[in-house]
């Protein structure tokens, strides 16, 4: 039976500064996706809670989103409502630890912990999305994961409502967690806390300096996209590969693989959500056929694609 019932459509329609089809596009890195049929934002993390107890007991698809990182929205859009967390909040507490808002971006909190003289969260100024996206796919840089520094979650579950989860019960792994792939599949964060050491700040701070220079050095990240594309593969470079497969540059309509780092793929104007999944799929067969890997998309799909259901 479809959820979309007069009285479930009057019910969006009511909820304060609800906007109907709304343009994700401009809500996402990669400057790429259809419109959202409800689209509201929202900063208190007891509100967003109420949404998704009353999305649930509706059969409403809801999709919470943050900074638009590492997501491919599909053209068509998507189904039901999307909450743009914009719980910005963040608060230094006892013990050298941070809470953070899911809305936070994590290279403010870098900054933050660094103004604060908290030290251990260096990497972070390399991870372009939120809290609540980082902790979603256990994000990290340099060869360090927000698993090692997170100690709480607190969010959302179905059929539990407000909750808060140790590191421990999320199943927290490279590029995944059991919000992506496991258990928790369709419950929200709302906020993060992370445990940091006493030190430099003003080391910290000149330790960032560098690591961002080296990042754009490297890395496109004056232009459109998604951050890293796939996975990389145990003891191998997912760049390196899609590279000696003779991608690199590659282009699938407005789309292309950086020319600067193929694990990297940019909106070079006017891609569309097909483009780029036509690329990707491209890569991944090159790659298969060439050196018998098989690569795994870390951009996560969302929205409806060529008459398929994705996540939604």
């Amino acid at each position: 039976m479809s959820w979309r019932t007069a009285d479930s459509v009057a019910w969006l329609d009511s909820i304060p500064g609800v906007q109907r089809n709304h343009p994700l596009a401009r809500h996402t890195s990669f400057d790429i996706g259809g419109p959202a049929e409800w689209f509201v934002e929202v900063g208190r993390a007891e509100a967003i809670e109420r949404l998704a107890e009353e999305c649930r007991g509706r059969g409403i698809p809801c999709l919470l989103l943050g900074a638009g990182t590492n997501l491919l929205i599909a053209d068509a859009g998507l189904e039901g409502l999307v909450v743009r967390c914009v719980n910005r909040d963040v608060h230094v507490l006892p013990g050298a630890r941070i809470r953070a808002g899911a809305g936070l971006k994590m290279m403010r909190l870098a900054r933050f912990a660094a103004q604060h003289d908290l030290v251990g969260l260096q990497f972070a100024i390399g991870i372009p999305g939120t809290v609540g996206g980082a902790v979603y796919q256990d994000a990290g840089c340099w060869g360090r994961e927000l698993r090692e520094v997170l100690v709480e979650v607190e969010g959302w579950e179905p059929g539990r409502g407000h909750v808060r989860w140790r590191p421990g019960e999320l199943d927290l792994g490279y590029r995944t967690s059991a919000f992506r792939d496991g258990r928790l599949r369709g419950a929200l964060i709302t906020s993060a806390t992370v445990r940091l050491a006493p030190g430099d700040g003003a080391a910290a701070r000149r330790e960032m300096a560098r690591l961002t220079a080296e990042r754009r050095r490297t890395q496109p990240i004056r232009t459109k996209n998604c951050g890293s594309v796939f996975k990389n593969p145990p003891g191998d470079s997912a760049g390196r590969l899609v590279e000696a497969a003779g991608l690199k540059g590659a282009r699938e309509g407005g789309a292309q693989f950086s020319e600067l780092h193929a694990n990297f793929i940019v909106n070079r104007g006017g891609a569309t959500a097909r483009d780029v999944r036509a690329l990707i799929e491209r890569a991944r067969q090159a790659v298969c056929d060439r050196f018998g890997v098989e690569l795994e998309p870390e951009v996560e799909l969302v929205g409806r694609f060529a008459g398929e259901d994705e996540r939604s």
